[in-house]
């Protein structure tokens, strides 16, 4: 019996030594930070594949919208968060839509016969209306007629709905002296008789916008508006 207890006790040491080396839970606390530590390293892998397929995903859809468009197919319609589909956006307009009247109306840089001239109108054109300005200016008239001015040593015929700006006023002539900015020719004059032309003292100015996108003011007597 007593050659037989050694050997038992040498088995209960061996199997002691076994269970303690299989069990799997670490035993300090490094080897549980270390645990820890690679348990969120896989966790952070496997989000950023997830993030990698929904990238994915998208490029897809992207790239699906881009041959559809390269074929000159129509994009399906946004949705909303209800499923409904989402209105496109309704176009804006930034005032009434108006037309000119007359052929070679000036549309000047600000609301006066006086300011320099940016373009002329085509007849009849379509225009968008910006603003409005009441101007009162004593100094500024409409040719009823069509006149002939003269000055630096020639001499320009304007035909009747031309500007003008009014210098004097001659009351024992019923006459104005009036001035035009010629841009070859400078500045031209001539007298008139005052039925030849349409005082514009009290005046409504309009700030248009045309089709190209160019702006200006044109005066109201030669705007219909809508």
């Amino acid at each position: 019996m007593k050659t037989i207890y050694p050997f038992i006790l040498t088995l209960l040491l061996a199997f002691v030594w076994s269970a303690c080396g299989n069990d799997p839970s670490p035993k300090t606390g490094e080897e549980l930070e270390k645990a820890k530590a690679e348990l969120e390293a896989k966790k952070k892998e496997l989000a950023d594949k997830q993030e990698i397929a929904k990238i994915d995903r998208e490029l897809q859809e992207l790239n699906q919208q881009i041959k559809q468009v390269d074929k000159g197919q129509d994009l399906p319609s946004a949705k909303s968060e209800k499923g409904a589909e989402s209105a496109a956006p309704a176009s804006t307009n930034n005032g009434p839509q108006s037309h000119i009247i007359g052929t070679g109306v000036t549309m000047r840089k600000d609301a006066s016969v006086q300011s320099d001239k940016i373009s002329s109108f085509n007849p009849n054109e379509a225009v968008t209306v910006l603003e409005t300005k009441n101007v009162n200016n004593d100094k500024e008239a409409v040719l009823t007629k069509a006149i002939t001015l003269s000055g630096n040593g020639s001499e320009i015929k304007l035909p009747k709905g031309k500007a003008v700006v009014i210098e004097e006023y001659k009351s024992e002539t019923n006459t104005y002296l009036v001035t035009y900015q010629d841009p070859q020719k400078g500045k031209m004059s001539a007298d008139i008789d005052a039925g030849a032309i349409e005082t514009i003292t009290y005046s409504t100015w309009y700030q248009v916008k045309r089709s190209n996108g160019q702006t200006g003011w044109v005066l109201g007597k030669f705007l219909k508006t809508n």
